[in-house]
């Protein structure tokens, strides 16, 4: 069973492709007096909804406008858009293969999934949580922005497909990079989950 449904998720139509994103950036070239606007869309006539330090670090880049100049960023309980001639990349990440970390989860019922750098995951949800010491992870045949997990916990296996597209929680005003379908099958029950992740820590 678990084979078709991972057949069938790589049969299922593709999420459009998103190049080197989600990214971790920082702030860069701003004046220490001086804050970077994050901006409501990819211009500086959009309004402005927050600003970032001249000295912030960690910030997830999930997606470019069509010119590549301006970044949607995660920002509190929204996205917004700041200008990338300000922003660095940090370096030793992937440029389009999956990240070492994901941090992933969904809504009704709340659940999570977090892949760490050093190949074991977790999956939780209201009455259980499962670690999976064992995990790999392989890139689709075809596809570059696609990636399967598999996770082995003994009584609870975990297969999870990964993709680079734009993706909502459903709760907020949040754009994420990364969405996920994730198969967890235990000794009574096959359950199928649905979520977003992040590669923010």
């Amino acid at each position: 069973m678990i084979r078709a449904l991972l057949f069938w998720f790589l049969l299922a139509p593709g999420w459009a492709m998103a190049g080197q994103f989600p990214a971790i950036y920082d702030v860069t070239g701003v004046a220490e007096t001086d804050t970077l606007n994050v901006r409501s869309g990819p211009a500086t006539d959009f309004r402005v909804i927050g600003k970032l330090a001249p000295d912030a670090t960690g910030i997830e880049v999930v997606d470019t406008n069509d010119d590549g100049d301006w970044g949607l960023i995660i920002t509190g309980e929204q996205s917004g858009w700041v200008a990338l001639r300000f922003m660095a990349r940090q370096p030793g990440q992937p440029e389009t293969g999956l990240p070492e970390r994901l941090s992933c989860s969904g809504t009704e019922p709340f659940w999570s999934f977090r892949l760490a750098a050093d190949g074991t995951a977790e999956f939780s949800r209201p009455d259980i949580t499962v670690v999976f010491n064992s995990v790999q992870t392989v890139r689709s045949e075809n596809r570059t922005d696609r990636h399967a997990v598999f996770g082995d916990g003994g009584d609870t296996v975990a297969t999870a497909i990964v993709g680079r597209n734009q993706c909502s929680d459903g709760m907020s005003d949040r754009v994420y990079g990364l969405g996920i379908d994730l198969v967890v099958t235990d000794t009574d029950k096959v359950r199928v989950y649905s979520g977003c992740c992040s590669v923010a820590q």
